[in-house]
């Protein structure tokens, strides 16, 4: 059992694993969703907060709107990145989303009212190391009109969304990555586009707390994975030790059926399939014993049979050669009926064999019934009424003969009146072809297995039969995919012979 063992331990096992890397991928793609979710909602706030304070511009160029925007800037946002109208890199202030210090080239100037919000410092550095980083297109406008002239005066300020554009790759400060820019507001003044501030937005892994909370989630899933082997190896166990029980007494019970002991009970099974098999191991044993029990009576029955003329014969031939009975006409009569029914029954149990072996096959073709019908009861020399129609079956000529001449041959041997059994054809409903053979007697109670072998072997005795015809018409109709059934109605028994239409 150590190899179910180890199926079962290594099922589990994948199972489990399976349902943590599921966990943890779920937790990665919702913690990823949150931090989408976090840095645009932080820049939607702080765009609606640029909106509600747009009014304080009161010059016309595009410092005052960087001035504006630095300061109402909240703690949640960790830097601003300036661009030209071309879109170009020219300076940033603050950090980048991870809390790293971003650089600005140290020839570009920028004036104490730009820098006075303390919290975000300005970094200036002579070389920068730059990297391409996507960056989406504008999401809001800040619109601004001016009278025109050599010294333009602010007319009027607009803050507006802009249509979803294309993206574009810009080079910018190694420390920034794709995604660290959370949105971008364009600055156009009297319709010409001056500038661009991207917004950077703290990742929400940088609070400490959130930081710590994620950890300590990853850790526990990875740390479950100890304790994920653990509980494999004992469910493996345990299911493998109650299936190791199911399994020796289904072997030990499989040894008593090949020992020939029938007496097979098990006990509760825990599962459905386990109990399923036991329930077909104790259906095969007993019918095995019923086997067992038929072969038995088969050769009891074929013994009795054979042994009864086999006798008789042995009898007359004694009393010949003793001189008790005269060699002469009704001698040899006596002596050829006896020897008849020997040949015969010998015949029927070799014909019966026959029809149970791989070898027999029904050839079929379409017959006149009623034609065969007539044949077999001059040529065997039975009575039976035919009916005035006729039709025909899908059958074996030959074998569809021999079925009916039992038929009529056991109607006619086991009527309670001297009136010839009565034949009727017909047509059934799904095409097949029905022949009814109905005399007037009665079944025995209890009813016997009317088509097993010798089932009514006492009585066929008594009435000079082999007790191998009915069986014989079980078979015939078994090779035509057909039936035979006997039923009782009123003071009449019917014998049903239904053979299937042409496919």
């Amino acid at each position: 059992m150590r190899h179910q063992f180890l199926r079962l331990f290594f099922s589990i096992m994948a199972i489990v694993v399976v349902l943590i890397l599921v966990q943890i991928s779920m937790l990665l793609i919702g913690n990823y969703r949150i931090a989408m979710d976090w840095r645009n909602r932080v820049f939607e706030e702080f765009a609606l907060t640029v909106q509600d304070a747009i009014w304080q511009i009161s010059s016309a160029d595009d410092a005052a709107v960087f001035n504006l925007m630095l300061q109402n800037t909240s703690e949640r946002i960790s830097g601003l990145l300036i661009r030209d109208g071309n879109g170009e890199f020219v300076a940033t202030i603050g950090r980048s989303p991870m809390g790293k210090q971003l650089p600005t080239p140290g020839d570009f100037e920028m004036n104490d009212a730009q820098i006075a919000n303390a919290r975000m410092q300005v970094a200036y550095q002579d070389e920068i190391s730059y990297r391409r980083v996507k960056v989406d297109s504008p999401r809001y406008e800040i619109a601004l009109t001016t009278t025109g002239g050599s010294l333009p005066l602010l007319r009027g300020v607009a803050f507006r969304p802009m249509a979803p554009g294309s993206s574009s790759r810009v080079e910018l400060p190694e420390a920034l990555e794709d995604q660290d820019i959370a949105g971008t507001i364009a600055i156009t003044i009297d319709g010409v586009t001056r500038g661009f501030i991207d917004v950077l937005v703290f990742r929400f892994s940088y609070y400490a707390p959130t930081a710590f909370a994620m950890e300590g989630l990853l850790a526990v899933f990875i740390l479950s994975m100890p304790l994920a082997i653990i509980i494999s190896i004992i469910l493996a166990a345990f299911v493998s030790k109650r299936t190791e029980r199911s399994v020796k007494e289904i072997q030990d019970a499989l040894c008593k059926l090949s020992r020939g002991e029938f007496d097979i009970s098990f006990p509760r099974q825990h599962t459905e399939e386990i109990g399923a098999i036991s329930a077909s191991i104790a259906s095969l044993a007993k019918d095995l014993e019923r086997h067992q029990r038929s072969r038995k009576e088969w050769i009891r029955n074929i013994s009795h049979d054979l042994n009864t003329p086999v006798t008789s014969l042995s009898i007359l031939i004694s009393g010949a050669i003793d001189g008790i009975f005269p060699v002469d006409e009704k001698f040899l009569s006596s002596l050829k009926k006896e020897n008849d029914t020997l040949s015969e029954r010998i015949a029927s149990v070799g014909y019966y064999s026959f029809l149970l072996s791989p070898d027999a096959r029904a050839e079929k073709e379409d017959v006149d019934v009623g034609a065969i019908a007539a044949d077999v009861i001059s040529s065997k020399g039975l009575s039976c009424v035919l009916p005035d129609n006729d039709i025909e079956a899908y059958a074996d000529p030959a074998l569809l003969s021999r079925a009916l001449c039992e038929v009529i041959r056991n109607a006619d041997a086991y009527g309670l009146s001297d009136d010839a059994p009565v034949m009727t054809l017909r047509i059934g409903g799904d095409g097949s072809s029905v022949i009814e053979v109905r005399n007037r007697g009665s079944l025995p109670k209890p009813l016997p297995q009317f088509f097993e072998p010798w089932a009514r072997g006492d009585e066929s005795r008594t009435s000079g039969g082999s007790g191998l015809g009915l069986p014989i018409v079980h078979q015939i109709m078994e090779l035509h995919s057909g039936s035979v059934t006997i039923a009782e109605s009123g003071a009449f028994v019917t014998v049903t012979l239904k053979f299937p239409q042409r496919p």
